[in-house]
């Protein structure tokens, strides 16, 4: 039998890894704000050399201060150095003394970004016209000749730094979605989560414990004795606690890995106590790999199913494809103290005007061949769906949220280190808690439940052993399928509430509006032929989102639009989750060099970590009965009770 998460193979695979779009991760030093000049000597068609070009590319660019800059912290400001015949120091790759006094000082950066705000729209280093990559008219007015150093201007708030300031928690979360994407041994949203966990986590403890030292406030503790006179790199602690952990968990992407952090580190070289922030990092990531090696997440056992009605069978449509994750619910939490605190009750009864009423409403908007659902209903059921191979598992697109919200509302490293964990913590805890109540449970998907209505004893049900679902998309045709698992409570819906419930968290507001782009609709939109037989028209892969709760509510819908989880599925997932992040959340604080802690954002610790207006609190438990959801269910159902009371149906 074979695994459903490694099922489909081929064009997705390659199509996501091309598609999938990698978004800048580093803040733009100040320096590079300057506008970019191109440099003209006095005769356009001949350039006598230029000191400022650094790197002798043939134009003078922002880089070329910063190289000055970076060399200054190397050797000292006025370390100077042996030049050769043509001002160039000696084992240097580049020239950077230069008004030849043979050292390079501020005077050197000044002239260099004297030249960015002086020349304009010139060509540099060209011998010919034809060369020029930008067809500029020359200012005859420019003196592009002089070198004096008396008219320099320079912004005041250029600032000299050893480095490029990146963060390492965006990029590091990148790549793992790559990972996620590549990685064909573990494509399953219980491993992707607990990955996701171990990865935030060793990031995040590595972040606190170089931001703050021995009063860092860790998630796990350490055996570390960390002095005074100790200056850690958070960047490359964070980066080499990062490498240790995805090392163990992704083998097979090991050649990326290296190649990753030897990227990372290149221009971490000279960034606080090198040799002793790559020690804590090792060490922190060797720690959580060793508290996680006993989780039971290695375990694995073969489901047996029950041939009785309301009970988990097979999909109908793939019968040998085996059941996934039997025993992900028996996985150690993260977090939470145990799944059992957050089991929902039971689903509604097989006889219930309950459960009629969710049957009918999948039934109707689920179906292959639905005429109530509308295109943006298909639509969003795409999107958000993520079930085969070479999506990388819904935690993919999640992770990609993250990384959009936090670009956008311009985190700190120390912020995003502690976003990061706290949202892959709950997810993972989220995972586990579903997956205990779908294995517990075994209620049935609503293509079994529809095929056999007959069978379950509910005058206000009527079975239809041809029924279809739209099913999650498989990316050749619109033959979708049904996930092979139970379906209380939906996994989509559980992990989208803990994301969006730790974001309402972390930022004390639900009102952040934000654009999501899925591969699922990137390759619709390769393939003209696929979109138009789902009935869509699409411009592009992208929606936006005025809310978290927002995108929360359509991610959890998007599952009964595929006609493979019914509204209760939905609804209790969301409910479990918002309830989980607002647990979680107690344990995440944005680390601080500050004795008073004050980042900016509320510190959970000391407010219970619950987000007001949110109805949760802290004790895990969500009102059964919001007048809002269930007015959003109620609309939910009016296109199905339209079709009823018109005798369509």
């Amino acid at each position: 039998m074979t695994s459903f998460w490694n099922r489909w193979t081929g064009l997705q695979k390659s199509s996501r890894r091309k598609n999938r779009k990698r978004t800048p991760l580093r803040r733009r030093p100040r320096a590079e704000n300057l506008e970019t000049r191109q440099l003209l000597a006095a005769n356009i068609f001949h350039n006598e050399p230029m000191p400022e070009d650094v790197d002798q590319d043939g134009i003078v660019l922002a880089v070329d201060t910063l190289t000055i800059l970076n060399q200054m912290n190397r050797q000292g400001a006025n370390a100077g150095g042996e030049v050769d015949g043509n001002g160039q120091q000696r084992g240097q790759a580049r020239i950077t003394d230069v008004n030849n006094d043979d050292q390079d000082t501020a005077l050197d950066a000044l002239m260099a970004g004297n030249r960015l705000n002086r020349d304009r729209g010139g060509v540099g280093g060209s011998t010919d016209p034809a060369d020029n990559p930008v067809d500029t008219p020359v200012d005859d007015t420019t003196d592009n000749t002089t070198e004096d150093s008396t008219d320099v201007v320079i912004d005041d708030d250029t600032t000299p730094t050893s480095q490029t300031e990146t963060d390492v928690v965006l990029e590091w979360n990148d790549l793992f979605g790559e990972i996620l994407v590549d990685d064909t041994q573990n494509q399953n949203p219980g491993y992707a989560s607990r990955s996701q966990a171990i990865l935030n986590l060793a990031i995040y403890d590595a972040v606190a414990i170089a931001t703050s030292g021995n009063d860092a406030e860790t998630f796990y503790d350490y055996d570390l004795n960390l002095s005074q006179t100790d200056k850690i790199s958070a960047e490359v602690a964070a980066s080499q606690a990062a490498y240790t952990v995805l090392s163990s968990l992704y083998p097979d992407q090991q050649g990326t890995l290296d190649a990753f952090l030897e990227t990372s580190l290149s221009s971490l070289s000279n960034d606080g106590n090198f040799a002793d922030s790559l020690e804590v990092g090792t060490e922190i990531g060797n720690e959580i790999l060793a508290i996680r090696a006993s989780d039971g997440s290695d375990v694995i056992a073969e489901y047996t199913y029950t041939d009785e009605a309301g009970y988990f069978q097979p999909d109908p449509l793939n019968p040998d494809v085996a059941a996934w994750g039997p025993t992900w619910g028996d996985v150690d939490t993260f977090a939470i103290s145990s799944s059992d605190d957050f089991r929902p009750e039971t689903t509604p009864a097989l006889t219930s005007e309950e459960y009629a009423a969710s049957y009918n409403e999948v039934l109707e908007l689920g179906s292959a061949d639905s005429e109530t659902r509308t295109a943006d209903q298909t639509e969003a059921g795409i999107f958000w769906a993520y079930d085969r191979e070479g999506l990388g598992t819904p935690i993919a697109l999640f992770n990609d949220v993250l990384q959009t919200i936090a670009v956008q509302e311009g985190n700190t490293i120390e912020e995003n280190a502690a976003l990061f964990a706290q949202a892959s913590v709950a997810m993972a805890d989220a995972g586990i808690t579903a997956w205990d109540t779908k294995f517990t449970e075994e209620f049935w998907r609503p293509v079994t439940a529809i095929q056999a209505g007959d069978t379950d004893g509910n005058d206000l049900t009527e079975g239809d052993a041809d029924w279809v679902a739209l099913g999650a998309p498989n990316g050749e045709d619109t033959t979708g399928f049904t996930p092979q698992f139970p379906t209380y409570i939906s996994g989509h819906a559980t992990f989208g509430a803990a994301l969006f419930g730790t974001l309402q968290e972390f930022y004390g507001t639900d009102d952040i509006s934000f654009d999501v782009t899925s591969a699922e609709l990137e390759m619709l939109l390769e393939n003209p032929e696929l979109q138009e037989a789902y009935g869509l028209d699409l411009d592009d892969a992208t929606r936006t989102f005025d809310s978290f709760s927002e995108a929360m509510a359509e991610n959890g819908v998007s599952r009964v639009y595929l006609g493979i989880h019914f509204d209760f599925d939905d609804l209790v997932g969301q409910e479990v989750g918002q309830a989980i992040a607002t647990s979680v959340a107690s344990e995440f604080v944005v680390a601080s060099d500050d004795e008073s802690g004050d980042s900016g954002f509320v510190n959970h610790k000391e407010d219970g970590g619950n987000f007001a207006g949110q109805g949760g609190n802290n004790n895990g438990q969500q009102g059964q009965d919001d007048p809002t959801r269930r007015r959003q269910r109620d609309s939910r159902f009016a296109a199905v009770d339209s079709v009823f009371a018109q005798g369509l149906f």
